[in-house]
């Protein structure tokens, strides 16, 4: 598995877990496709994105979830510059108990001699808070 890769989910799992949304969501290439069993939404901008995890981080904390960790169990070779990459996201309480978990490919560019990719595709297979796609299409713009 890559290290990268790993360092840069975990990264971001921390700025999520510490309520910054907004330095997660410059890590998105904009217009950024969303899939779910719900179907397809487009985060047109880093400000919409911010309001979708935004309510996801408000489920997390009304569930108690007081960390996040990335597991990746894929990778896809790179091939100019873009990978795919499989992640199970765990949830864990207050006493490290994991209650819930969230399985997600991600479609990632890195530009050479960056220092981490961008999210340019999350496809949801299994989430950890399903009612959190009730609220997204009316935030998400094309």
């Amino acid at each position: 598995m890559s290290a990268s890769h790993q360092q840069f989910l975990e990264r971001l799992a921390h700025a999520f877990c510490a309520g910054h949304l907004v330095q997660v969501a410059e890590h998105f290439v904009y217009p950024m496709p969303y899939y779910s069993d719900h179907g397809l939404v487009v985060f047109g901008s880093t400000g919409t994105l911010t309001e979708g995890l935004a309510l996801y981080h408000r489920a997390c904390k009304a569930n108690g979830v007081d960390r996040i960790t990335p597991r990746i169990v894929a990778e896809g070779m790179t091939i100019r510059g873009y990978s795919n990459v499989w992640v199970e996201w765990d949830h864990f309480d207050h006493a490290g108990i994991c209650t819930r978990t969230s399985q997600v490919r991600y479609v990632l560019f890195q530009e050479t001699g960056a220092l981490f990719p961008k999210i340019e595709m999350v496809d949801y297979t299994v989430q950890a808070f399903p009612e959190v796609n009730d609220d997204m299409p009316a935030m998400a713009t094309a």
